[in-house]
């Protein structure tokens, strides 16, 4: 059998056997697992992170099996056509990677269908990144309520060029900030404002 196969006490019967081999097998094989990201390099379409598995193994006395970085997986971004939700992983955060059942290195590097790169099956270098879990609160955040839409920032938030200061006041393309301007030179009629003052 497996070098992983020790008989079973002389009292068990076909069927715990039959579990005892898959299940040895199994441990081989990996699905999804939780990770911590160590390190995060390239930009999109080739970013990528290297991640450190959060559950260890243990040897057959109980005893922990330190985990080893798992390098190159890529990221899952929300997006469609042109269109993305950009927000990178950064080292610290917690997610899960997805394992592929066949070796993907082919369809990565091609970004079509392609043949598997080898044999390997449930492998972790063939793993896919999707966070965040178990993370901390957010100081910034996009919040669907069903009533409406909550955006807070830290900063400025910019909408192609019109920016929301971190006080909630605007300040226009041409740097004019909309609460507390001055408007000059009027006559009460038909005239019209000048600019508005920064």
């Amino acid at each position: 059998m497996s070098e992983f196969y020790t008989p079973p006490a002389s009292n068990s019967n076909d069927s715990e056997s039959s579990v005892f081999v898959f299940e040895q097998l199994l441990s081989r094989r990996f699905f999804i697992e939780l990770v911590m990201v160590e390190e995060v390099r390239g930009t999109a379409p080739n970013l990528v992170v290297d991640v450190l598995p959060l559950v260890t193994q243990t040897d057959p006395s109980g005893a922990m099996i330190s985990n080893t970085t798992i390098f190159n997986i890529p990221v899952f971004r929300l997006q469609r056509g042109n269109s993305a939700i950009i927000m990178n992983p950064v080292a610290g955060d917690i997610g899960m990677i997805a394992v592929c059942d066949r070796d993907n290195s082919g369809a990565r590097a091609n970004r079509k269908t392609s043949v598997p790169g080898s044999r390997r099956t449930h492998s972790k270098s063939d793993a896919l990144y999707i966070g965040g879990f178990l993370n901390s609160q957010p100081t910034e955040h996009v919040e669907f309520t069903g009533s409406g839409i909550n955006i807070k920032s830290p900063g400025i938030v910019n909408i192609n060029g019109l920016q929301i200061l971190p006080d909630g006041r605007l300040k226009l393309v041409d740097g004019s900030i909309v609460d507390g301007h001055l408007h000059g030179g009027i006559t009460r009629g038909g005239a019209e404002t000048d600019p508005l003052a920064p």
